[in-house]
């Protein structure tokens, strides 16, 4: 039977995972005994195979437990510790007697095993107020549920910790499981980084852009209309160059309609191919694939943009059309349809062709055709010729960062982590669309899940056999947002953003209050001064103008902050608990006036494009 004080526990701060293991309660387990190690303590025996393999040692445990940590140095560069597999605890206990200060999540694959666990063990013999997560695996099938969870929690910076045993006695779980966490952990570091990079960017991004938004059509408006067209997926890997001539006859006889995905336009451009639109999503204000078509005025391709994009939409001599980026927060809040229902937005990703499937899907193109989608070297190249600001070719840096990935062959080619989780996302989103077809024609590249291979002149043999493309295919210029709401949204943004001033100098004052609390104030004045922060962090949290134009450039700060609120919110010390307030919104309290002073300078010509468009007629814009 469990413990009495387990049981008190689980229900009090995990009550789930209490619910998920409620059900072995009492229940005798084969394969599963608790015996006495030589030294007198209990240890734990697993039979696999008619074999008897031991999770902890079975002359002494707790020396063996040890023993084990030994290995691990340098710990408090790690934010939070994961240990995969509980066993008995010996080792859990030993760990954090070294390191009582860390924080730590546990995981335990088999329920049986953590049943006897909390039948035989304490929990308090574990430092609980640092254990932050507690998951048991009822089935493979919630294991990435499990693990998003967890993730959503961490900032990545985790030291994984997996009872060796456990490798023995259940190697294909291990084994499985360390391979999926990998993966989740790798992606949540990127996405970190990437947030840390581009938060501002597309904030203020947004802001620039909405005044295009008004200007053109949204592109996700014309659901279904090019259903099963087929239609080109054309990235910029070097195998793009193989199919050149292909490309032309297909622009020439409009058997596809051609889409280049990023740079893949440069390539084009250089061998006279214009594609039917180009794409570009990018936060990043470089307008080099373009500089062709900017220099040239070439007004004959569309482009397609997401509105978080960073190049010169002003510039831009063709045809227009958006999609809203799921990074965007200020097109949401000022934009609806004139029916009354929500824009369509897609989600962001490392690369441009996921959102270009997304779209295509979306409008109904079948099958997606993928050319030049190499996510890999080929040869001693990275990239197709002629794109003036890459360098094609391999170089030892490159080749030194190569991991193995299989080919479209079954072969063995390199690639880097970041084509690779490219591949990843792609095929990501192709399983959410998999009611389509889709081809990947390019030679020597990586095998994409979901695709099936086929060389691009046998898929103009068997696929494209008539003229599909229609010259007045792209959407006319239109606006199909109620202007009413907008003109309503905006004056109550107005209200909110002439309020902001003061309700950050009340919030600075009530943090600088806090913060020069002296060193002998009682419980009572610290609770004081806490409760009057926490006051007005709430008034911030309500104001439009921050939680639209701020808060968006502030999420990786924001959420760092978050995952350690909960320390906060249960520190029953007073004074402990401000202390903890202090460190933790130091840094936002004393950037939220920088922050507001570097988006106000883009919030003025967002009041004054709102402002034009409210004075002329039918806001300027055709209304169809």
């Amino acid at each position: 039977m469990i413990l009495i004080d387990n049981l008190n526990f689980l229900t009090e701060r995990f009550p789930l995972l209490w619910q998920a293991i409620k059900p072995l309660e009492g229940k005798v387990f084969p394969g599963i005994e608790v015996v006495t190690a030589r030294n007198g303590a209990p240890t734990l025996k697993v039979e696999k195979e008619g074999k008897a393999l031991y999770l902890h040692s079975s002359y002494n445990p707790e020396a063996e437990a040890e023993r084990f940590i030994t290995q691990f140095d340098n710990v408090e560069k790690y934010h939070h510790v994961f240990f995969f597999g509980i066993g008995l605890g010996y080792h859990l206990e030993a760990f954090m007697r070294k390191f009582p200060n860390i924080e730590f999540t546990i995981y335990e694959p088999v329920p049986e095993i953590l049943s006897t666990y909390f039948s035989r063990r304490m929990l308090t013999k574990l430092p609980v107020k640092q254990l932050k997560n507690f998951y048991v695996e009822t089935s493979p099938a919630n294991r990435s549920l499990l693990l998003k969870d967890f993730i959503d929690f961490t900032d990545g910076n985790v030291l994984f910790v997996v009872l060796p045993s456990y490798e023995q006695a259940f190697p294909e779980l291990t084994k499985a499981f360390i391979n999926c966490f990998q993966q989740m952990l790798d992606g949540k570091r990127t996405n970190l980084q990437a947030n840390t990079v581009y938060q501002w960017k597309w904030t203020l991004n947004s802001i620039r852009n909405l005044k295009y938004l008004l200007e053109t059509p949204n592109i996700l408006r014309a659901k279904n209309r090019f259903k099963d067209i087929p239609a080109l997926i054309v990235a910029a890997g070097p195998s793009l160059m193989d199919e050149i001539e292909q490309l032309r006859r297909i622009k020439k006889n409009g058997l596809a309609y051609i889409f280049s995905a990023g740079s893949g336009i440069v390539p084009l451009l250089n061998n006279g191919i214009y594609p039917d639109a180009a794409t570009s999503y990018d936060p990043n204000q470089f307008d080099g694939v373009y500089k062709q078509i900017f220099a040239q005025q070439i007004s004959s391709i569309p482009l397609i943009f997401g509105s978080t994009v960073g190049i010169s939409l002003n510039k831009y001599p063709g045809p227009m059309a958006h999609m809203i980026n799921s990074q965007d927060t200020v097109a949401p809040y000022y934009l609806r349809l004139k029916d009354g229902s929500e824009p369509g937005t897609f989600y962001d990703s490392s690369t441009v062709s996921v959102v270009l499937v997304q779209v295509l899907k979306y409008l109904g193109f079948n099958p997606l055709i993928f050319v030049g989608q190499n996510l890999a070297f080929r040869g001693e190249y990275r990239y197709a010729g002629g794109i003036p600001y890459y360098k094609p070719e391999l170089t030892d840096y490159w080749r030194n960062k190569a991991i193995p990935v299989e080919s479209v062959d079954g072969q063995e080619i390199y690639t880097i982590e970041d084509y690779n989780r490219m591949r990843k996302e792609i095929q990501a989103v192709i399983a959410l669309n998999n009611e389509g077809e889709f081809i990947n024609t390019t030679k020597g590249g990586a095998k994409i899940e979901g695709t099936s291979f086929m060389p691009l002149a046998d898929v103009m043999v068997q696929r494209l056999t008539e003229q599909v493309v229609k010259k007045d295919w792209f959407p006319a210029p239109t606006c199909e947002y109620d202007l009413a709401f907008l003109n309503k949204q905006h004056k109550k943004m107005e209200t909110d953003f002439n309020q902001l001033t003061s309700i950050l100098s009340r919030l600075e004052k009530a943090f600088k209050s806090l913060q020069n609390l002296m060193p002998g104030a009682n419980s009572e004045q610290w609770q004081r001064q806490i409760h009057r922060f926490d006051r007005e962090l709430k008034k911030l949290n309500k104001n439009l103008y921050y939680t639209v134009f701020i808060k968006p450039g502030k999420r990786v700060e924001l959420e760092l902050i978050a995952k350690d609120l909960d320390g906060v919110r249960f520190e029953a010390d007073q004074r402990k608990k401000g202390e903890k307030i202090i460190k933790l919104f130091s840094s936002l309290v004393n950037c939220l006036p920088k922050d507001l002073a570097t988006t106000v300078r883009e919030y003025d010509g967002l009041q004054r494009t709102l402002s034009n468009l409210s004075n002329t007629p039918n806001g300027g814009i055709t209304n169809v």
